[in-house]
């Protein structure tokens, strides 16, 4: 369908999304610790920033020296971003750890202490283009489900009139009606999975890619690996492509 995309910063993930992310729009990004959510928002970064564009990341569970290092470790460089300009990011997760540390010396409850993601989110500089929030957890762990859907819907229309595409990571612990809210909101979802090959014995990653507006879908699971260039499609199970093979072969 007729849509301006963003590029993913994975070719495979270009051509199955036709292109790349929907433009100025909200994916939800989904999985359980070590799935390579943050690899996967890390890859659309650095393209992004390449390309010239004003980028943000709002860090809520690492520091961003952290962040750097492993992004370091699949070969992708940020220092030059943030020099040139091209990347900001927030430092929620240090402006956290102080907060918890005077909360504790006056006794306050440190739940409050989410209570300003939807500020961060309006001081967002007008002329950003994109912004990926690694991540969402802190958000559900605080909020009551409708707490959490008023800050997300918030945080979602703020974005969108801002004009962003928009990358939200969230953790898969709290599985359930927050999640579903998330997931509902959103424009697109992508989910990470960890398995276990039956036969082999073998650790396996799967993407899974139920929501994607305005994109046609095979709804197939993709297998990946997590190597030393980032993530890496081993497989693409498109049920149309193979069919239209064995077409093609026939004729």
């Amino acid at each position: 369908m007729s849509i301006s995309r963003i590029p993913t910063g994975i070719k495979e993930l270009d051509a199955i999304l036709d292109g790349g992310y929907p433009s100025q729009q909200g994916i939800l990004v989904s999985g359980p610790p070590g799935s390579g959510k943050s690899i996967l928002a890390t890859h659309f970064l650095y393209k992004s920033c390449k390309d010239g564009k004003k980028c943000v990341l709002m860090l809520t569970q690492v520091n961003v020296e952290s962040f750097l290092e492993q992004a370091e470790s699949i070969g992708l460089d940020f220092r030059p971003c943030i020099e040139k300009g091209t990347l900001e990011i927030t430092k929620a997760f240090e402006t956290r750890t102080n907060k918890i540390y005077n909360a504790e010396r006056h006794g306050a409850r440190i739940g409050f202490l989410e209570k300003d993601c939807v500020q961060s989110v309006q001081d967002i500089p007008e002329d950003v283009e994109i912004v990926v929030i690694d991540n969402l957890d802190m958000l559900s762990l605080y909020h009551s489900k409708e707490e959490f859907a008023d800050k997300f819907f918030t945080i979602n229309d703020i974005l969108y009139a801002k004009k962003c595409t928009t990358l939200f990571l969230v953790g898969q612990e709290e599985k359930g009606i927050k999640q579903a809210i998330a997931q509902h909101t959103s424009f697109g979802n992508i989910e990470l999975y960890m398995d276990r090959d039956t036969v082999t014995g073998r650790g396996m990653r799967q993407m899974y890619i139920p929501k994607m507006r305005c994109t046609y879908l095979s709804l197939e699971p993709l297998n990946f690996k997590i190597t030393k260039e980032g993530i890496k499609i081993e497989r693409i199970f498109q049920r149309d492509e193979i069919i239209n093979d064995a077409l093609d072969a026939l004729i």
